[in-house]
């Protein structure tokens, strides 16, 4: 018997200590090891994603929210059959927010038409937003053929759909859709947002494969090729014709007839001085690109890999103005140089190309104020507008405050900084024994030390923005224009998106005097554009700011116009 009662005493024990357990564990409590627990101080974010025609719930649309200042991190989800989607874990701060599905074009929170910039997402801590709804429209589309003079299919034919944005101050055509003809001459342009398109076509050069003239009875000047045109038949966009994409719309039968022009030849040699000698030319190739077009990247190429002895020859180029471009690889380093031609009635002959290592640029960042630092690593770079391939050279500043960029090609930059706090701003930039008006330099053949003064101390104004109701407008652009005389200096220009509250907040202001605008409904960057502001110069809220000010300023939106300049 006692022995039984023992058994039955442990027994009973064990029985109290797992029931004691799992008393213990009922309580729900954040697990920090599990990255699937909501964490303190976190926020959620959920919502439902449907079809705008009809409300049916979207399954497989991607849900993305993001930050200008947190780049190490990607929070994004996928919504369910049900059509809803959800964000945990998600750090408070100020976000865009995004939504996208094959067949429907994308939409950002807070846009009222496509145009739109969409409203910055302002949470706060352990915040739980869980009202969201996106309405998805379908997706247009823009069909049709190629075909050649003889009337006969062309395949291999790159078809686009482009637009109008501002960059740097200017307008010009960006592309939206792109896509090939195949072997039926047919092409298809999908996921198009409503509104008014340019379409172009022209002939590959990437598959596209010409003798050397050797071998060929071509006399000189005496060639032809196709030549790039815009719908119907236009050579470029100020005769074509505007299409207009409805949503959920097919624009059928948009047919191109490509038309022969006289085209001429590029040849010359690569020289190499930037490799080791004794072993040989390096692979290296030569591509042409339309200079002054960086959105216009077809390029033209006979063959990338050139001849064993550094000579080339490119076919086919039609009349305009070109960069030629000479890239040498060695050892995974890529070295390069580029020469301006015009390409008019006569061959381009006897190119000579010399590529060199490039430029060795030391230089370091002086402080006004206390160093001050955002999210990632601090890094100094140049950024050339120049190249298609937008060489970036790159160098991580070191605790001394110092960096070296190394081989650097001749050509103009712009130095920019990533990784500071956001009141600081470049005050000063200077390259070798000049104090620059900007951050805008030229390299040719050596370099020289590049100095930065950056100030901590940049100015910040914040305010909120009504619309026509008195009510917060979300969603809309909120500029600070430097004075005349300043706005060619780009990097003084100060720009946010109003939240989902129509508060908003600049930072990084250099001193100086500005005037503020609010404006609904137009695209970005339009304001860099000189003819943009002169119909609104009047209606800024001028505002002078010193180092370090922190002053308020209260705005109304500037109503959209409906005006094609300014949506299209």
């Amino acid at each position: 018997m006692s022995l039984c009662l023992s058994k039955l005493l442990r027994h009973a024990t064990l029985l109290s200590l797992c029931a004691a357990g799992l008393h213990a564990q009922t309580p729900t409590q954040p697990n920090p090891n599990n990255p699937l627990e909501p964490k303190e101080d976190t926020c959620v974010v959920s919502g439902l994603v449907v079809a705008k025609s009809d409300g049916t719930p979207l399954k497989g649309a991607t849900v993305h929210l993001w930050s200008g200042e947190d780049r190490e991190h990607t929070i994004a989800a996928k919504s369910g059959a049900d059509g809803r989607f959800e964000l945990k874990n998600v750090p408070a701060g100020q976000y865009h927010m995004s939504v996208s599905r094959n067949g429907f074009f994308s939409v950002e929170y807070g846009q009222k038409k496509t145009s739109d910039p969409g409203a910055m997402f302002s949470l706060r801590a352990g915040e739980r937003k869980t009202d969201l709804m996106f309405r998805l429209g379908r997706a247009g589309v823009i069909t049709g053929r190629v075909f050649n003079e003889d009337g006969e299919p062309m395949a291999n034919v790159f078809v686009s759909a482009q637009r109008f944005a501002y960059e740097n101050g200017h307008r010009e055509l960006q592309m939206k859709a792109q896509g090939e003809s195949n072997d039926l001459g047919e092409f298809r342009l999908f996921g198009l947002a409503p509104g008014r398109y340019y379409v172009s076509a022209e002939e590959t050069k990437w598959n596209h494969v010409v003798g050397d003239r050797t071998f060929t009875d071509a006399a000189k000047g005496g060639e032809k090729g196709y030549s790039k045109i815009y719908y119907p038949d236009a050579a470029d966009p100020s005769g074509a014709s505007l299409l207009v994409v409805k949503e959920g719309e097919e624009l059928p039968s948009i047919d191109f007839l490509m038309k022969q022009i006289p085209v001429y030849r590029i040849s010359g040699k690569v020289v190499d001085q930037a490799t080791k000698p004794g072993r040989g030319h390096p692979p290296s190739f030569v591509e042409v690109f339309r200079r002054g077009q960086r959105t216009d990247w077809i390029t033209y190429s006979a063959n990338r890999q050139q001849k064993p002895d550094g000579s080339f020859e490119i076919a086919e180029v039609p009349p305009g103005e070109y960069t030629v471009m000479a890239m040498l690889f060695d050892e995974g380093k890529m070295y390069s140089t580029q020469q301006d031609v015009d390409v008019f009635s006569a061959d381009i002959e006897g190119l000579l190309l010399t590529v060199g290592s490039g430029a060795t640029i030391p230089g370091r960042i002086i402080w006004e104020g206390k160093p001050s630092l955002g999210t990632g690593n601090l890094n100094v770079y140049l950024e050339s507008d120049q190249s298609r391939f937008g060489y970036r050279g790159t160098d991580h500043v070191d605790e001394n405050w110092q960096f070296t960029i190394k081989e650097v090609l001749d050509g103009t930059y712009n130095v920019k900084v990533n990784g500071l706090d956001k009141d600081c701003y470049i005050k000063e930039v200077r390259f070798g024994e000049n104090a620059l008006p900007d951050t805008e330099f030229r390299v040719k053949g050596t370099g020289g030390n590049l100095e930065l003064t950056v100030s901590s101390a940049g100015a910040e104004i914040d305010g909120a923005v009504l619309n026509k109701d008195d009510l917060p407008a979300t969603g809309v652009w909120v500029v600070a224009v430097p004075q005349e005389n300043k706005r060619k200096y780009l990097r003084l220009f100060r720009s946010e998106l109003t939240d989902q509250y129509g508060k908003f907040e600049l930072h990084g202001l250099a001193p100086g005097k500005y005037k503020l605008f609010s404006w609904e409904g137009i695209e970005s960057n339009a304001w860099e554009d000189p003819d943009f502001l002169k119909e609104y110069e009047t209606k800024g809220t001028a505002i002078e700011v010193q180092e370090a000010d922190k002053k308020r300023a209260d705005l109304k939106v500037i109503p959209d116009t409906g005006s094609d300049a300014k949506t299209e």
